[in-house]
């Protein structure tokens, strides 16, 4: 059961790029509200300098709903009405979800298709739960070329509760018709390790970058890994 922004794809260049194009869509649509890039950045967890999402934050963490409220907010306070706030808002993530040119910024992690390719060969089920939209996920999957590996593809506009709760995990698990304390949850945050303790998952692995050496963050992994050449499949 894998996540997929920073474990099956690159999160920094991908989501700094989309919140990048967010803000001067914003600006674009409402010309007489000013605010602070860098304190919407901060709120959400985007260090702007570095091109980093940090894996603390609202972005690596949270749903695409959570970001909305968050930028809305910072609308909201220049004096936009908050229901214009979060309609401008979550109209402007669309548009930029239908403009974007996903493809330059899609990157599969170091030894990913490798190993997708194994466990396909072994017939292991896979499944992806993450915590943006069925619809990009899906997208950004076709776009890497490895949407066929995967069983089960569910973002959290399907669920009601989003990671950590175990909601989305649960409902792979019925798609799948295995039971969850046999599952293998693969995420680059700590909210992943704890989907996978609430869902009593069998192994609780954390993805670090190799560019990222830092796993402080993954306080609840049972194992951490740079690559998927360090993991292999026994049958």
């Amino acid at each position: 059961m894998f996540d997929k922004d920073g474990t099956l794809l690159d999160l920094h260049l991908l989501w700094s790029s989309w919140f990048h194009q967010l803000l001067v869509k914003i600006k674009n649509k409402q010309p007489g509200v000013t605010f602070s890039d860098e304190e919407v950045a901060k709120d959400l967890g985007v260090h702007t300098e570095q091109h980093l999402i940090l894996p603390r934050g609202p972005l690596a963490i949270g749903t695409m709903r959570d970001s909305a409220i968050i930028v809305a907010l910072h609308l909201y306070r220049q004096k936009l009405p908050w229901n214009e706030a979060v309609q401008t808002v979550r109209n402007t993530m669309e548009d930029v979800n239908a403009t974007i040119d996903w493809d330059r910024y899609l990157q599969p992690l170091q030894g990913l298709i490798s190993f997708l390719e194994k466990a396909s060969q072994n017939d292991v089920q896979m499944a992806v739960v993450t915590s943006d939209d069925t619809d990009i996920a899906e997208e950004h999957l076709h776009l890497l070329n490895i949407h066929h590996f995967f069983h089960s593809i569910i973002g959290s506009d399907q669920i009601d509760r989003p990671k950590p709760f175990p909601d989305i995990g649960h409902k792979a698990c019925q798609k799948l018709m295995v039971d969850p304390t046999h599952v293998a949850v693969i995420g680059d945050t700590n909210g992943d390790m704890n989907l996978g303790d609430n869902l009593n998952a069998k192994v609780n692995i954390g993805v670090v970058a190799h560019d990222d050496p830092n796993a402080s963050h993954l306080t609840d992994a049972d194992h951490i890994i740079h690559d998927y050449g360090e993991l292999s499949i026994h049958t």
